[in-house]
């Protein structure tokens, strides 16, 4: 019978022994008291019943102080003490695993030596068999579910036994016990005793599980921090860099050909450069925020500086601040692949609102077979999370020679609001090869070529 058993995790009773308690994580100073509560709740029923049974074996009929007396005196004694520093083991919950065999034993020797003497002992047929029951329960406690059942049937038949056996070796059921009704109060605390132990220890199993869920959530909370922290400095670093070498790259072309216009290229990558700074540094302090309206226009700015005729219809005057942040973030994100993956000629944003809800639509011209096209990464993954999280959802679609990227937030109910109706949008058509210089806070990568908007 497999008696060592584990609930998930291993368990070095090596060291449980060393140390007195089971290891376990760190514990909350609530949690800590309710072990206390608990452990002291079991030691001291266990104390109370072995004292009673004491009692019950001691006072039969004969006077004066028996050698067989002292005898069970010391085995109770020494089975208590064992089943109080026993008690301490409950510490990792139900099914914990045995400790040293030596605690063990130390554990069933008394209490089995003291069943053993009791038959010998008049009037104190089942009486001596409750310590053996008691430590069959504190040892039912750290085992197994099957070994569990096991160990309390043989306690229970050990206990039930004692007393058919001390009959077949002369002893008489009898006696002051019998007659004033504490034996009967001794059976019925003793058979409560498996509940209490088994009840108990099932609490603090929850206790700790609960623990466990509390520690575990902290620890999530961290790292969803950071990997809020890790996609919005992505968004910044990621896009700056990139228009920042578009910008130098187009700088050097132009240098010889016209000085004037590279050297307009280049204060605007010096820019780019302090802004994406001071955009890191308000991001660690917590005080960035995305504008969609300077995302529009910065997108049509970049892209025209790409040779990519561009035509925008955005009003994000009538949008929720939340939503003209996730817009903003997917018009950034799509300029910076459409720079990056694709070869497009013409790109339209448009944004539209409905009784629905509002919906981004990116549409390129741009879509070319790269083998070494890249088909999954972080950026579209992070957008369509932010988008979930609100209700809403991103979708990509190849359509022919185009690509369509499509967000989509649910309707923000507000007061004063109709609840359909499109908002009229403003719009602002750009083409060229080159824009005058406009202060662009957020930055899109150059374009290799590649699969269009493929998620980095």
């Amino acid at each position: 019978m497999a008696l060592l058993t584990a609930r998930g995790r291993t368990r070095d009773r090596e060291t449980t022994e060393e140390q007195g308690t089971a290891a376990v994580p760190e514990m909350g100073r609530g949690v800590r008291a309710t072990w206390r509560y608990t452990v002291v709740t079991i030691a001291a029923w266990g104390l109370f019943v072995n004292v009673v049974a004491t009692l019950v074996l001691l006072g039969g009929d004969g006077f004066g102080v028996q050698p067989l007396d002292l005898v069970i005196v010391m085995l109770v004694t020494a089975s208590t003490a064992s089943l109080v520093r026993y008690c301490w083991f409950f510490k990792t919950g139900l099914g914990g695993g045995l400790p040293a065999r030596h605690h063990t034993l130390s554990l069933l020797l008394p209490a089995g030596a003291l069943w053993f003497v009791c038959l010998l002992q008049p009037q104190a047929l089942w009486a001596g068999a409750v310590p053996l029951w008691l430590a069959c329960n504190a040892l039912a406690v750290v085992v197994g579910r099957r070994a569990r059942w096991s160990i309390l049937g043989v306690g229970f038949a050990v206990l039930l036994a004692h007393g058919p056996l001390g009959i077949l070796l002369g002893q008489s059921i009898g006696g002051p016990s019998w007659e004033d009704g504490s034996l009967v109060a001794l059976a019925i605390w003793a058979l409560m005793s498996p509940a209490l132990f088994v009840a108990s220890i099932w609490w603090w199993d929850i206790v700790l599980r609960l623990d466990d869920s509390r520690r575990t959530s902290g620890e999530l909370a961290v790292t969803k921090e950071r990997l809020r922290f890790a996609a919005d400095l992505h968004d910044i670093q990621g896009h700056h860099l990139q228009v920042i070498a578009l910008k130098t790259e187009l700088a050097g072309r132009l240098l010889d050909v016209d000085p004037a216009a590279a050297r307009i290229q280049i204060a605007e990558a010096q820019q780019l450069a302090r802004t994406a700074l001071e955009d890191t540094r308000a991001l660690v302090h917590g005080y960035r925020t995305v504008s969609l309206a300077s995302e529009a226009a910065n997108a049509a700015e970049v892209l025209r500086a790409a040779d990519i005729e561009c035509s925008v219809d955005v009003d994000a005057g009538a949008l929720p601040p939340e939503e003209r942040t996730l817009f903003g973030l997917v018009i950034r994100e799509a300029t910076t692949n459409i720079l990056r993956h694709s070869e497009a000629t013409t790109v339209t944003l448009c944004l539209v609102r409905s009784g629905v809800g509002s919906v981004l639509t990116v549409l390129n011209d741009g879509v070319c077979d790269h083998e070494d096209a890249r088909t999954g990464g972080s950026g579209i993954d992070g957008l369509r999370r932010r988008f979930e999280a609100v209700g809403g959802r991103v979708e990509t679609r190849q359509e022919g020679a185009s690509f369509r990227l499509t967000a989509r937030t649910p309707r923000q109910p507000r007061t004063g609001d109709p609840t359909t109706a499109a908002v009229p949008v403003a719009a602002v058509q750009a083409s060229g090869p080159r824009a005058e210089a406009a202060g662009v806070p957020s930055a899109t990568p150059a374009r290799p070529g590649g699969s269009p908007w493929s998620p980095r």
